[in-house]
């Protein structure tokens, strides 16, 4: 991105900024302005690289001038960033205002009584309006929030509310967007074999194995993709979902993460007619992304409306973890078991070395003229076992509440 801020100044209305150049330099791109902190670190972690900040093209200015009756009595977007665009014009030329991709205006903090938002995007769009707060442009899940709006990502939610999925910065979540939002943004590539997971390649009553890096660990490989063909409500365009699956674990710039989500397999579910339509159809539309539930290592869950087990296995490196499902037709219990599919191998054997011989006894003096009779000793060698031991839209603002 080739981002310019605007700080909107409006003194003669009695609204003046409050925030100067050099606090959003530092907010942006970090406390020595190189873009390995502050805004710009959270992109590239988040996107393994792929979605950075211009540290060159980056500028921001402080925009003194005149308001309208729109903006202090019904906080109009549009009049702000009209008035804003051209006093900012005037202040650094056209040419240069033109050189940017995005433009992001931060609102005087006078003006939330009647700006009810924290932030606000125009999906898809260049343009992002950011509160003077807390929930504003100090913190960075909300400017990446309303950034991700302007390439056409929606707000995530969670048991029926939307920004309920605290997983994500899509929903209300300090951390980097879950695993059906960062493969629709490109930033990640599906587990070999998992991107197409439907009624062909999960037959009933077996199961398919995939071992899944924690996303904030590598973009490659990191999720799989359920498409539940088999399900009869799958024919209805409406009502038809697709899961995505992707282990989270609370690192970099997923630190920020809960413990309803953290060191599990996280699941969501999304627009399934949306989705499989990308990213030719529907680019900009609302699958609907909705967080349903996380499965803990060693434990599995049934998910009955899809017909399917998911398991979370054992961690087999550094926040990777084997993950396994299993689709059936009338019953879980035609699934295998957990302890079938991470049975242990047998723990390897530590021997007692057996005890010395004991010194044979001096044999006695055989009476004349009967012979000797030579005892047999029988030894026990003790053998132990070690105990094994997450339609076309058009241009609108999109509010984030907070």
């Amino acid at each position: 991105q080739r981002l310019l801020v605007m700080v909107l100044d409006y003194p003669a209305c009695g609204f003046p900024a409050n925030i100067t150049e050099e606090e959003i330099r530092t907010l942006y791109l970090g406390p020595n302005g190189d873009g390995k902190g502050g805004l710009a670190e959270k992109y590239t972690q988040c996107s393994y690289g792929k979605f950075n900040l211009n540290i060159t093209a980056f500028r921001a200015v402080r925009v003194t001038h005149l308001c309208s009756t729109p903006i202090t009595t019904n906080c109009s977007s549009w009049a702000m960033s009209t008035l804003a665009d051209a006093a900012t014009k005037a202040l650094i030329g056209p040419a240069a205002f033109s050189s940017f991709s995005h433009y992001t205006y931060i609102v005087p903090p006078g003006l939330q009584p009647v700006c009810p938002w924290a932030g606000l995007a125009i999906l898809p769009g260049q343009q992002t309006f950011l509160q003077t707060s807390a929930n504003g442009v100090y913190r960075w899940a909300t400017i990446m929030h309303v950034a991700l709006n302007n390439y056409g990502l929606w707000n995530s939610w969670q048991n029926g509310t939307e920004y309920g999925d605290y997983s994500t910065a899509m929903g209300r979540g300090n951390a980097c967007p879950n695993s059906a939002e960062i493969s629709r943004m490109g930033w990640a590539t599906p587990a070999v074999g998992g991107d197409q997971l439907n009624s062909s390649a999960l037959l009933p009553g077996t199961t398919k194995t995939f071992v899944l890096p924690a996303t904030y660990l590598t973009g490659s490989n990191n999720y799989l993709r359920v498409i539940p063909d088999w399900l009869s409500m799958y024919n209805d365009s409406k009502s038809a979902l697709n899961l995505y699956m992707a282990v989270r674990v609370a690192r970099k710039g997923d630190a920020g993460l809960g413990q309803s989500y953290a060191s599990k397999v996280n699941i969501h579910e999304v627009n399934a007619t949306m989705d499989n339509g990308l990213p030719n159809l529907y680019a900009n539309s609302d699958r609907k992304i909705q967080f349903i539930n996380a499965v803990s290592p060693m434990s599995q869950l049934t998910l009955d409306v899809y017909n399917l087990v998911v398991y979370g296995g054992s961690w087999v490196d550094t926040d990777t973890l084997r993950v396994h499902l299993c689709r059936f037709k009338n019953s879980p219990f035609e699934c295998p078991s957990l302890g079938d599919l991470e049975a242990q191998p047998p723990p390897p054997l530590s021997l007692r070395p057996p005890s010395p011989r004991p010194p044979r006894p001096p044999l006695p003096r055989p009476p004349p003229p009967s012979p000797a009779r030579i005892g047999k000793f029988a030894y026990l060698a003790c053998w132990l076992m070690r105990a094994p031991h997450s339609f076309l839209a058009t241009s609108r603002p999109l509010f984030i509440q907070g």
